[in-house]
């Protein structure tokens, strides 16, 4: 993957994010968003992204690094407390688990990779909306159990109960497969076939099966959209932002129906958007643009993908 496609993926991650910021929490229906907006809930500027692009940007910059789950911590923190990777460092819309587990890893001295809330009242997806760019740095790893193992530690660093930990797997083995030429229809027959195998050897894991069962299977496509449910509940996101690209067949009509399902519109957008992005990296948005802060964006995103691109 070139590096104008790596920035293209994590450029549309961040729009839409940004698009739905202003329309979180908003119920279905009552609103329709066609294009980036101000106001809202948070009040914020045109073109502001939250927690999801900030923890994003964090995870991107240490990895760019090749620094330690520690490092990437304190990143999380700089977030926290000084707005780090966030436009005019105001930091908003932190979910309740990710704080958990910083104050875990800086308060309690919990150690990173076990620092995450193990709670079954923990599964929100503070942590599949931050981990896009795994995928990219693994495009060519081969060894699925030792892509499993990194996934596994992002994951946990936040959110570390089994089922977080399989949308997580999910969610990025299917971005493997799709970067490395897969149709999504085809990564999600792959996951059926290779993840349950392979989740022998984690049998806590493979026993949150049944909650995502229904989302790899070619009818899920044929879903109602009432029937979609778009909160925060880790299974929900997943399920959302995969139904929205089995509905769409551009990286902008992605975005928009999944700002437009209402509750978590940041989120399920921002991922919605990856996943779409990922299939079409060559995309560029035009909505990029109205971003704020583009100078802080290019300094993060461009090494990035300087370094993973692949020639």
């Amino acid at each position: 993957m070139q590096a104008e496609q790596i920035q293209h993926i994590i450029y549309a991650g961040i729009v839409g994010d940004a698009l739905g910021v202003p329309i979180e929490f908003q119920e279905r229906d009552t609103y329709q968003v066609t294009a980036m907006s101000v106001g809202g809930y948070w009040d914020q500027p045109l073109g502001t992204w939250s927690d999801d692009s900030a923890m994003t940007l964090a995870l991107m910059d240490n990895l760019t690094t090749d620094a330690s789950y520690d490092e990437l911590f304190d990143k999380f923190q700089a977030f926290v407390m000084w707005g780090d990777y966030m436009p005019a460092h105001h930091t908003f819309d932190v979910g309740k688990t990710c704080m958990h587990a910083i104050r875990n890893h800086f308060t309690n001295q919990v150690p990173a990779v076990a620092s995450g809330d193990a709670a079954d009242f923990a599964n929100g997806n503070g942590a599949l909306m931050r981990l896009a760019p795994l995928a990219i740095v693994l495009q060519t790893e081969t060894n699925l159990t030792t892509r499993l193992k990194l996934y596994r530690d992002y994951t946990s660093m936040t959110h570390r109960h089994p089922r977080a930990i399989l949308g997580s797997y999910l969610y990025l083995e299917s971005l493997h497969a799709i970067l490395n030429g897969a149709t999504l229809k085809q990564s999600l027959a792959l996951l059926a076939v290779k993840l349950p195998s392979a989740l022998q050897a984690e049998p806590e894991v493979l026993a949150e099966w049944d909650y995502y069962t229904a989302y790899l299977s070619p009818d899920f496509a044929k879903t109602p959209r009432d029937q979609v449910k778009s909160t925060a509940y880790v299974v929900d996101t997943f399920a959302a932002a995969l139904w929205c690209n089995l509905q769409t067949k551009t990286v902008a009509d992605a975005i928009l129906l999944a700002a437009n399902l209402g509750g978590d519109t940041d989120t399920i957008a921002s991922i919605a958007a990856s996943w779409a992005a990922c299939q079409r990296p060559d995309t560029v948005l035009a909505w990029q643009a109205q971003l704020r802060e583009p100078t802080t964006l290019n300094a993060l995103i461009a090494p990035f993908a300087a370094k993973f691109a692949i020639d």
